[in-house]
């Protein structure tokens, strides 16, 4: 008993020292390189679909600026059906392609009544595709105005802010599942990389698990038999690409925010937990959680309903002209 307390504890003060971090650095790296994807390494259908995701909102982006330029991405364009193709041939129809497909057919609209001459070998392949794969409006871009963006923004957004807060203290009623997944849909509308989405939420009710999986974590305690429910969210290696090995934990990090912001505006009381852990010890909270290889943790955040009166940190922030520079 004495010896494995002792093991811990030199495990614990190796992952504290610099090559301890160098070694969690090449963990991650490898484990990256594994599962994130290049165009000529397609090989999953989920790699695949992150890929064309990626191609096909360049498309979307240049559509929705103030004065696309006429005929812009050909070779983008040309790219995106090829692959596009090929995924079509190996996998069949999909949400994805009729989307894609939606979004060229704008494109070739936006050009043609534009009085580019669309009677071209260029022009025929995107109509062909567009032919193969009917258009699904859900590509593309749509019109917005400024009274509706007005009228969605006409609440006090600053107090919304200033109550949101990290709550330790919740009451015993039970969180209803179906309010966590109602956040986790407002939750997905989170921006990310080229509209990818490499990111989940699992959502754990049971607290035996919950219990097992906080121990891991080994930061609530105090609080820890009052949690109602426990999510996790973690990023998928396989929508990212070259230099974005830290983009998983932006996206990651946004989609986050945008959960304890869902969690606050139902009543929720809630704390992010962060998952800063030796890839040893992630790999055990992973294989705890059910959770793949390929999905890497973000962070834990504890659910639960607050009490009508309770106690949180200060937390006092800097002030203001600390966190900003003007640059002229």
């Amino acid at each position: 008993m004495i010896n494995r307390i002792k093991d811990k504890i030199h495990a614990f003060v190796f992952w504290q020292t610099s090559i301890g971090e160098v070694v969690n650095k090449i963990y991650d790296l490898n484990l990256f390189y594994k599962y994130s994807f290049t165009q000529n390494n397609l090989k999953t259908k989920e790699k695949f679909e992150y890929y064309l995701t990626k191609q096909y909102h360049i498309i979307e982006k240049g559509l929705s600026l103030p004065s696309p330029r006429l005929e812009f991405g050909k070779e983008t364009i040309l790219n995106l059906i090829i692959k596009s193709t090929n995924y079509y041939e190996i996998y069949g129809t999909s949400e994805l392609l009729t989307s894609i497909s939606s979004c060229l057919n704008e494109y070739l609209n936006f050009n043609k009544i534009h009085n580019v001459n669309t009677d071209t070998d260029y022009y025929n392949n995107i109509r062909k595709f567009i032919n193969e794969v009917q258009p699904n409006k859900l590509g593309g871009t749509k019109e917005m105005t400024k009274k509706a963006l007005l009228k969605s923004i006409d609440f006090d957004f600053k107090n919304f802010l200033k109550t949101r807060t990290s709550v330790r203290d919740f009451s015993n009623k039970e969180v209803e599942l179906n309010k966590i997944i109602e956040i986790i849909d407002l939750a997905k509308l989170a921006p990310s990389v080229c509209n990818r989405q490499g990111w989940k939420a699992h959502i754990y009710t049971n607290p035996k698990l919950i219990n097992q999986l906080l121990i891991l974590q080994n930061g609530n305690r105090g609080f820890t038999n009052s949690i109602n429910k426990l999510l996790i969210i973690s990023g998928d290696m396989r929508s990212f690409t070259k230099l974005e090995s830290n983009q998983i934990y932006i996206d990651g990090g946004i989609f986050s925010m945008n959960v304890l912001l869902s969690l606050h505006s139902k009543g929720l009381g809630a704390v992010a937990l962060n998952t800063c852990l030796p890839y040893t010890i992630e790999k055990k909270v992973k294989k705890l959680a059910g959770l793949e290889e390929y999905e890497k943790l973000i962070m834990m955040i504890a659910v639960g309903n607050i009490k009508d009166n309770f106690k949180i940190a200060v937390s006092n922030r800097k002030d203001t002209n600390r966190v900003y520079q003007i640059h002229t």
